[in-house]
């Protein structure tokens, strides 16, 4: 008797491990393959853009694709998306984001930059707040006395907070 252990997996099922995965390991799972037939060696390269290159550049330049010379994995070319006035600028700083890009591969993926003069894609804008109303006198009462054990600590005062946002948006 195996006792509270669970059973091994079945060949069907799959194995957990238990252990956390990093984002950057899911983000390259999922944009993988859209990633590599556009030249990228590595999905993380565009999910980590901003951390490559310096967050005010990657506001307005966006990688594309990478071409590399037929039969090789180095010394490709990075096409960059760009506005007319970035362009300028990246076109003079092309040798040290080259010489970044491949301190972030650990070797000499790209070996020079084309620019091409149009607009990176626009900048998620955050969502907007919702609009919250007061909650009356009746509704603050339940909320305090059904987090009453908690109301001292972080967590009560944290959770209360909450339970204003939910009612005060009618949301459930």
């Amino acid at each position: 008797m195996a006792g509270n252990r669970r059973n091994p997996p079945t060949p069907d099922e799959p194995r957990r491990s238990g252990a956390a995965t990093s984002l950057d390991r899911l983000l390259g799972q999922v944009l993988g393959p859209t990633a590599r037939k556009r030249g990228f060696a590595e999905a993380t390269l565009l999910s980590e853009w901003a951390s490559v290159i310096g967050a005010s550049l990657a506001t307005r330049c966006q990688p594309v694709r990478v071409e590399f010379p037929r039969g090789r994995a180095v010394g490709g070319t990075l096409h960059l998306h760009a506005r007319g006035g970035a362009a300028l600028e990246l076109q003079h700083l092309a040798p040290q984001l080259v010489e970044r890009i491949n301190g972030y591969f650990g070797f000499a993926a790209v070996g020079r930059i084309r620019l091409v003069q149009a607009a990176p894609p626009a900048p998620r804008r955050p969502p907007e707040p919702p609009n919250v109303r007061a909650l009356t006198a009746e509704e603050e009462l339940e909320l305090a006395r059904s987090l009453e054990p908690l109301l001292d600590q972080p967590l009560g005062k944290a959770l209360l907070d909450l339970g204003r946002l939910v009612r005060g948006t009618g949301r459930r």
